[in-house]
Order: C-alpha cells, then structure tokens, then sequence
C-alpha cells in the first residue's frame, strides 16, 4: 500500500474498528502536535497500536500507545500555542535552552543539590513503583476477574466468633450453583498436600498438589500447553502438571510437550495409576493460586462418597463465577437463608455458619483468613509504601521549590533587566520552566541509572523478580494515566510556582533596589520545610516502631525450646500397619545413640503450622447444647520433652497411652487455655475428667495432664486452646533435639540412619527455628525496606536543608562581618544562623507525633501480642530529627562564621 493511500484509508480503519486507542492519550496528541504534522503522526501511531494490539492484545497495546504520545511530546513537534509566544519557534527554544544552561552550571551547587535530591527521589518511586503495581498485578490475567468471587465463611460458637476461614464444605459451590441463578460458574479446589510421585525407580516429592473440578479451566485462564480442554480433570485418576513438573518427572527430548499426554505415575503406596491428561504454563509470579498438579475431584469421591455430599467435611476452597450484571452483596445477603436451611441453626456443625464472598482481586493483599492458601500479602504495608514513595518525592519537589525561591533575589534582578528589553510574563514563565524540565531530565536519566544499578539488591530485599519489562507488562492504562500525571504534573508544579512567583517582579522597582523579600513568600517556604520535616520525622517514628515490633517478635518467649531443633520430613513411602509406631520409635532410639542428639519425637503439625480444630466438643456432664472449639494435633510420648513444654499438672505421655489401632486410644492432654475454656478453675480440678468428641458425641477421652500455653504460631495470632491426643501417622515430621557444634558431622549421622530405616524414601531436613520464623517474613521485608527508604527521605530532607543554609548563610554574609567587628563570638554566630531552622525542624516533628501515633496504632492492631507505645518511641525520633538538621545546618553556617570580618565586609 503507497503512503497516501494508507494514510488515506487509514481513519476509516479507525472509526470503524471496535478497538480505539486510549482517547484520553489521542486527544492530548491532538492538542499538542503542530497541524501540519499531526495527519500523518496519527496515522502512524494508530497503524501501530492495532499491529501492537494484534501481537500483544489490547491492554498491552494502550500502554504502548500511551508511552509513545508522551515520548513524541517534544520542541519539534509542538504546535504554536495561541498567544503571544511561538514555543515552536527554534531560534526562542535556543535562547531559553543556553541561557538555562547557563543558570544551571553558575550555581554547580544548587544544581546538584536539586538534580540529586529529585534523583534519590524519583529512584525511589521507581523502585516502589515496580513493587507495588507487582503487587496490585495479581490475577490480573484473569479474564473472568472481575465477575470471581471465593466464598469465605465465619464460624459462631456460643455467641463468639471461632473461625473465619476460607475452607467450607464439599457441597457448597455445587449447591450455592444449584439455588442462585445469579451464579455462572463455579470451582472447588481441595488441598492434596505434597505430591510423593513414583515413576519407574525415581521418586520425587515436595511438589503442591490439589483436587479440583472439571471446570476448572472454565474459570481461571491458566495457560494450556498440551492437552484437550474439554477431557481435563473429568476422569478419576488423571492428572494435569505444569510445564516445570512435568518436565522434571518426564525429562522430555524435545520441547513438544504433547509427548507427555498419557504418561502415568504412581502417587505414594497408592497402586492406581495416574494419567497425565494436560501440561499448563507454570502459573505466573503473579497468581495467588500456586499449585504443580491438579488432580480430578473425582479421584476423592472415587474413594469417599462424602467428598460429594458432606456438610462438615470443610476441606474445600469454592470459587464462583457470577454472571454479568450481578451485584454479589445482594446475592450475599441471600446466604442467611441458605445456611438457615441447610445447616438449620446449628444442628449440623454445631456452630452457626455465615457465608460471605471475597473478591478474587483482593484475595492477595486483602485476606486475612485462616486456613488460606493463597500467595497473601499485607494491602496496608502496599499502600504504606505508595505513601512513602509519594512523601519522598514530594520532598525532592519542596527542595526544589524552596532553593529556587529562596534565590528570588538573586534573580529578580536578571527578570527586571528581561522585562526592560521586552520580554513578556509568559516568556520569563517558559524560560523558568525549562530550567525545571532540564534539572527534572538530568534526575530522571540519574534515577534509571540508579534504579538499574540497585535492581539486583532490591530484588533480593522483597523476594521478587522485577524488572522493567515486569512493571510494562503488569501496568493498566489507568495506572499509566495516573503515573505520567502524577510525575509530569508535580514536575511542572515544582517549577510553575517559582515560575510566576519570579516572573512578576516589577522592573522599576527591582532596577532601583527596593525589592524586597515577601512575607508570604517566607511563610510559605516555612511551611514547606515544616512539611518535609513532618513527613520525615513521622516515617522515623514508624520505622522504630516498626523495627521495635519485629524484634520484639523475634525474641518474645515461645513457652517451647525453638532452638536446635532440625526437623525431618516423614518419609514418603511408609505405610500405617501395625508395625508402624515400633519402626518409627526404633528409629527414635537409634538417633538418641548419637551424643549430639538429645531426644527426638514425631507430630502431625510442628510448631509454625495452622492446627486442626474439633468444634463438637465439651466435658461429661455438661447439657448436650455445650459446644467448645479447640485446636488439636497428635504426638507422641517425647513431644513435650523435646519441644521443651512444661507439663503443670499430670503427666506427659507414655508409651502405653499409644496403640497402633486408633479406636483404642482415650487419654488427651490440655493447656491452660482449653483448661479455662472447659470451666476449670485450676489444673488439678481438670486431672481425671472425660472430654466427649467424637462424630456421635459420646467417645470419651480422659484428661490426664495440663501443659502451659506457648505460641503454636507467631505473635499476630493469640494462643489458643489446644487439645493433644497420642497418635502416630505416616505424614509426621520428625522433630529432633542437636546440641554441640559441629552440626554438619550431626545432619551426616541422622541421615545415614533415616536411610538404613527407611531405604527409598528421600532425606529432607530443615531448622524449626527457620521454619517458625518465616510467619514474620513479610514483617522483617517490610521492616526493611521501610527503613531504607526513610533513610532515604531524610538525605533528600537534609540535602534540601544543605541548600537553604548555605544560601541564607550567603545571604547574611555582611551581617555575620558586622556581628564579628561588634564581638560576637563563633558560637553566638552559629546559634543565630542555625535558630531558626532549628525551631522549624523541632515544630515539624512535634506536628510529626499524632500522625505517627494514629497509624502506627493502627498497624499493631494486626498484632495479637504487640510493644507498647511508650513516650520513648515518639520522643527518640524528635531527638533523631533534630540532631540530623542540626549537624546539617552546622557545617554551612560554620564556614559562613568562621569567614575573617574583612572579607564578609567586602560582600556587595
């Protein structure tokens, strides 16, 4: 097609397809563009937007096009602007462009002070940015995002909430389908735990795998790579992996995934083949839904009617699909009368049962449910970096404004010699803003450099792979709108304002000398000082706060030993019969013949781990209507001795209790939690008592200790009550108490004894201490990243400062020779110049302390056991701030005092 034909045809193209480019974007190159140039700009814009969106799709396109009109926004293709000056005209750039130049190398030092200030700054955003809008990204892929919801349910016990949870019950989203027709579609998903595979001699493990419906792939958008979509997940026994498992299970030659349809492993002891139905894309860094397998729900009700039918067998996670147009809070509200009807009050589950739907959008940064297994995030801590990015900034702004205004004097006499040769207001305002533009151009291209620089190490800090290419992908055409007005716009604000407050200086008056600085003008830079400090001194006080809380977590008293305690899987292939708690106590005894090892034991949970809860329990003799909840694991004789817990009253566990037939064992141990919770005044009183639990209500068991409370999970959570029973299984850790120092000879040792016990099975180990401490992983990231960048805010802060003093300093200068012919002292110099900057920095950090103490209390409010906010946490800060100005200021007005008084005389 020749050039005018295609420009030609080209608007019909555009009217008539059902794809625009982003019309905001479009009508500001519009507005822009010189006429002459726009026709066949457009053309070649819009061509390339529909090549974009053919390849990339459509949101990927917009941004495109977005960042193309913002790159073509430059002096050569500006058009006149209607009034009396042509920012077109070359010969005017020119003269703007050297005589900025020139400003801009005269004060070097004023220069870099702003140019590196907006530099930290603007890397800083940058860095964040790509954070947080990674964060915002999830599951965006979804194209049915928007109209998904996961149920969520909350349990009522006796009038007090004693669940909010995710997981809910076999029949909830097939039913919920059932009844709403307001419902397209919906999923269930039931964990399947650790996928031990089996493939000829080869065992592999530790893969995360789940039970799902058919339909699956009907919701999510996980990609296909090989397979039928319509057969997924229909059959039982049938498997589809993602493209990294699959490829470590089958080791394929070529990159045809497809060769893999029909391939079959084995799962454990379990002597049923799995079929390998389809391959899909491993699920992107972004998906709150990280699995290796899915596995057809109907292998469970293959094995188990109930998986089909059950009302309190709440293992499930649901997701529906709404239809569009439905508004879920209305279809919400039609939840009361769905667990009235099939739950009749509390008659099934023994507790009330309230349903409610959870966006999928949110399911990242806005969960705070219980048994979830979804990637979650902390939406406060997201948006609390947003804050700090946008203080940091601002910051860098303020410098700007207050250094360039600060210099008024210095200027207004260059504005009234411009004004006598006929230079207009609306000249002198383009003249300043360029200076803004080219001090804003050198800190952006800084600022790439830094952010490429520290990229690697950033990346390490917040556990995430981010790049440039990651922050384009995941970027909406909203965010991109928000962004470029957010930085373009506060760039051309930072330099309007010192634009028109210059450029209005009368000639006369200036040319005579009787120019005088403003009081407004002085109470405004004032208060943008006031505001930097503020900013700064209450993101000091959160940083503390912050730093005070994870280390008061890190050390709290657990009530357990955490110390020393490595932690080996159980083995994969090992089945329960009656030989089983032998072979296991065997290997037991075997580990405590080495001197390093001083006790060992198994559970079914460690501690870190999210308990069980049995809800239908309560003490023989109290009304049948009692109901208690209470968290409970098994163990075995060695548990409380080797996790160090101290049995009050009673007595541990003894081989005796254990028996390999389930149905025999009867003795339970209590903490103090469950002891207050029963109704018993002190432990002794509970020593003897039956507890019935059980499906019919009626299964004794007999309290023979009580055991003092600890933190089965870290400090955000309370402790609660919890209930041990003496029980084996094959999927218990075994947790082994080391001691001395050469721990590696130890780990040699225990693993050639789990090999000689259980020959087959893979040799896994990892530290409790490590383990436990990973509930505060998104905490100490936090923490971290939150102080670098307020330490961050203060150096801009202070370089700002830097630039004021100097120049005040510099303006005081005959001042400061008069002072010194009158006698003042060094001292006295210094305390006069350094006073009023010391009152603004101490007003600011005082204005600091309310805002810091409303959202840092708030924040703790997440914490069940949190520091307390004493006045030295508000008051360190203010000492901090203080003394950083103080160091600031002292080394500019020094130099300025210690200047001989002949020299400061000659100033002027």
């Amino acid at each position: 097609m020749s050039e005018d034909n295609r420009h030609n045809t080209l608007p019909y193209i555009v009217a008539t397809h059902s794809n625009h480019p982003p019309q905001l974007f479009l009508r500001f190159f519009r507005w822009f563009c010189h006429p002459e140039l726009r026709r066949h700009i457009e053309g070649d814009l819009v061509e390339l937007y529909h090549l974009q969106r053919v390849r990339a799709g459509k949101r990927k396109a917009d941004i495109r096009f977005a960042i193309d009109v913002m790159l073509l926004f430059r002096p050569g293709i500006i058009g006149p602007i209607k009034s009396d000056v042509n920012l077109n005209h070359y010969g005017m750039l020119k003269s703007y462009f050297i005589t900025s130049w020139r400003t801009i190398t005269k004060n070097k030092g004023f220069a870099a002070i702003n140019v590196f200030g907006l530099a930290i700054g603007l890397a800083a955003c940058l860095l964040i940015l790509q954070f947080v809008i990674f964060e915002l990204s999830f599951d965006t892929f979804h194209s049915k995002l928007d109209r998904t919801y996961r149920v969520t349910n909350d349990r009522f016990q006796n009038g007090k909430l004693i669940q909010h949870g995710t997981i809910t019950y076999p029949t909830i989203g097939p039913v919920m389908a059932r009844d709403y027709p307001e419902i397209e579609d919906y999923v269930r998903i039931m964990p399947g735990g650790t996928l031990n595979v089996r493939i000829d001699d080869k065992n592999f493990r530790g893969d995360d795998s789940y039970f799902t419906d058919q339909n699956f792939f009907t919701v999510f958008d996980f990609k296909l790579l090989a397979g039928d979509r319509k057969t997924l997940l229909k059959d039982p026994y049938t498997a589809v992996l993602t493209e990294s498992t699959a490829r470590k299970y089958f080791s394929p030659d070529s990159n045809n995934l497809s060769t893999l349809i029909g391939k079959t492993f084995y799962w454990g002891l379990d002597p049923q083949p799995y079929e390998v139905k389809g391959i899909v894309s491993n699920p992107p860094a972004n998906s709150h839904f990280q699995f290796a397998a899915l596995i057809s729900y109907s292998t469970v009700t293959t094995t188990d009617k109930d998986a089909d039918i059950s009302w309190t067998w709440s293992d499930m996670y649901h997701y529906l699909v709404l239809k569009p147009g439905t508004d879920p809070k209305s279809l919400e509200k039609k939840f009361e009368d769905f667990s009235e009807r099939y739950f009749k009050g509390d008659k099934v589950t023994g507790s009330i049962e309230k349903f409610y739907l959870q966006p999928m959008r949110k399911t990242h940064l806005y969960s705070d449910y219980e048994y979830d297994f979804a990637v979650t995030a902390s939406g406060k801590a997201v948006w609390a970096m947003v804050i700090v990015a946008v203080f940091i900034l601002v910051i860098a702004w303020i410098n700007y404004v207050n250094l360039t205004t600060s210099r008024a004097m210095e200027r207004a006499k260059e504005v009234g010699l411009r004004k006598v040769m006929g230079a207009f207001k609306s000249q002198l305002v383009s003249q300043f803003i360029l200076e803004s533009l080219l001090i804003t151009g050198a800190a952006a291209l800084i600022a790439i450099i830094l952010v490429t620089s520290l990229q690697p190490s950033f990346n390490q800090l917040v556990g995430t792979g981010l790049t440039w290419n990651l922050l384009v992908e995941n970027l909406t055409t909203q965010q991109v709108a928000i962004i470029i007005a957010g930085l373009v716009g506060g760039a051309l604000i930072a330099g309007m304002y010192p634009a028109f407050i210059l450029s209005r200086y009368q000639p006369v008056m200036v040319l005579k000398g009787k120019f005088a600085r403003s009081a407004t003008g002085n109470f405004f830079r004032k208060s943008l000082v006031i505001f930097q400090f503020t900013a700064s001194a209450a993101l000091i006080t959160g940083t503390l706060i912050v730093t005070r809380q994870i280390e008061f977590m890190n050390k709290a008293e657990l009530g357990f030993g955490l110390n020393n305690i490595v932690v080996v899987r159980s083995p994969e292939l090992l089945a329960y019969d009656s030989t089983f708690i032998t072979r296991v106590e065997d290997f037991k005894e075997a580990l405590k013949q080495f001197s390093s090892v001083t006790n060992a034991t198994t559970s079914w949970r460690i501690p870190g781990d999210r308990l069980g809860r049995a809800f239908n329990i309560r003490i023989d003799g109290q009304p049948a209507e009692t109901h208690y909840t209470v968290s409970h694991v098994g163990v075995d004789y060695d548990y409380f001795k080797t996790m160090g817990v101290r049995v009050i009253a009673g007595r541990p566990f003894l081989p005796s209790d254990h028996h390999a037939n389930f149905e025999k064992l009867n003795t339970i141990i209590i903490n103090k939690n469950a002891m207050h919770l029963f109704g018993f005044a002190n432990p002794d009183d509970a020593l003897g008592r039956d507890v019935l639990w059980g499906n019919d209500g009626t299964r004794k068991w007999k309290i023979i200790g009580v055991v003092n409370d600890y933190h089965q999970e870290g400090l955000q959570k309370p402790m609660e009550p919890m209930l041990f029973r003496p029980a084996y299984s094959p999927g218990s850790p075994i947790s082994i108490k080391v001691q001395g120092a050469n721990i590696d000879q130890t780990l040699a040792g225990i693993e050639g004894i789990y090999k000689k016990f259980f020959p087959g099975n893979s040799f896994e180990y990892f530290f409790l201490e490590s383990q436990y401490k990973r509930q505060y992983q998104d905490d100490n990231r936090f923490g971290k990243v939150i102080t670098i960048f307020t330490v961050l805010a203060m150096i801009v802060a202070s370089l700002g400062m830097i630039g004021l003093s100097s120049y005040t300093a510099l303006q005081r200068t005959k001042e400061i020779g008069i002072r010194k012919v009158l006698g003042a002292s060094v001292s006295n110099i210094v305390s006069i110049l350094s006073f009023g900057f010391i009152k603004l920095v101490l007003i600011a950090a005082l204005f600091s302390l309310p805002i810091a103490y409303y959202f840092m209390n708030e924040w703790l409010q997440g914490y069940a056991y949190r520091i307390n906010l004493g006045w030295l946490l508000f008051a360190l800060p203010v000492i901090i701030v203080v003394l950083i100005a103080a160091v600031t200021i002292f080394f500019q007005v020094l130099k300025a005092a210690l200047t001989k008084p002949a020299e400061t005389l000659k100033y002027e």
